[in-house]
């Protein structure tokens, strides 16, 4: 399947008259209920909500990526705008210049499809020159005349690549534990991978691995006062390489999603970090692949 197979020129706005990343939204789910693509703006209108909109995916600085799964829609469904001046926004994660805005809806059963869609667009819009050519487009013909929009091809395997999370918190083997503590308490984490100078994996930290480390302190909480042994520890503050799990399951990029799952069904692995020629690229996780794939 083709990008333009679902990108249909009177689904794309350009320009689109709009100041706020929400009117944005807005403007290009009422381009959709025009067209006849989505029956009422109301079905949609939840992902111009502030909430969502700081879950949406930004690609480099200029784009944003709504999407959704929805019973709004019997197929794929994709909007493209392009503002004349970047967008305001309060979500977390603006940078205050994006101009591209592309909506993507599907109906809930279609989770494949819709997850390599989003992640095609998402690896084509990485292109700073693409954006380049998106932003000075004047009309639906200027976007659709984008060599890498008009020729862009879904693959028909769901890959890792299409599913991983992409932002990836990492620590060093020399990183101190309390600052490993305070990253995985401030994002809610329960795993960190440790990497080394070429972002190639060391090992991998996990919620259980600092409890291991800790528990000698919590056992002694209440006592009246430290052991010279603490004492003496205190000045010399633990480091991640203290701690790390060294032994840990890497999985490519281009692995098949089902072929991952059975893999971590088998060996009982609840996450895995994704690597590409030996360099840290991504962090899959079981519950990634229910959540994407079965939870609209």
């Amino acid at each position: 399947m083709r990008l333009t197979d679902v990108l249909h020129p009177d689904h794309i706005v350009a320009p689109l008259e709009a100041d706020t990343v929400q009117a944005a939204v807005l403007s290009l789910i009422e381009r959709l209920v025009a067209t006849g693509a989505v029956a009422k703006s109301e079905t949609l209108e939840h992902l111009a909500a502030e909430e969502r909109i700081r879950d949406v995916i930004h690609v480099g600085e200029r784009v944003l990526l709504p999407h959704t799964r929805t019973d709004a829609v019997d197929h794929l469904v994709v909007a493209l705008g392009v503002t004349p001046a970047p967008l305001r926004s309060s979500g977390v994660g603006s940078t205050g210049a994006e101009q591209v805005v592309v909506l993507v809806a599907a109906p809930p059963a279609m989770a494949s499809q819709y997850l390599q869609l989003v992640a095609a667009l998402a690896r084509a819009l990485r292109s700073e020159s693409v954006v380049d050519r998106l932003v000075a487009a004047r009309s639906a013909e200027d976007v659709i005349g984008i060599s890498e929009i008009k020729d862009l091809v879904l693959q028909p395997r769901l890959t890792v690549r299409d599913i991983m999370t992409q932002r990836v918190f990492r620590v060093f083997p020399d990183t101190p534990v309390l600052e490993l503590i305070e990253l995985m308490n401030r994002h809610n984490l329960n795993a960190v991978p440790v990497i080394g100078e070429k972002r190639e994996v060391l090992g991998m930290v996990t919620d259980r691995d600092l409890l291991r480390h800790l528990h000698a302190r919590v056992q002694r909480v209440g006592s009246p006062q430290p052991a010279e042994q603490d004492r003496q520890q205190s000045n010399q503050p633990a480091l991640v390489r203290d701690i790390m799990s060294r032994s840990v399951m890497c999985i490519s990029e281009d692995q098949g999603v089902a072929e991952v799952a059975s893999i971590m069904i088998n060996k009982d692995v609840e996450r895995v970090p994704v690597v590409t020629e030996g360099r840290l690229t991504g962090f899959l996780t079981r519950s990634d692949i229910i959540r994407k794939l079965f939870v609209s």
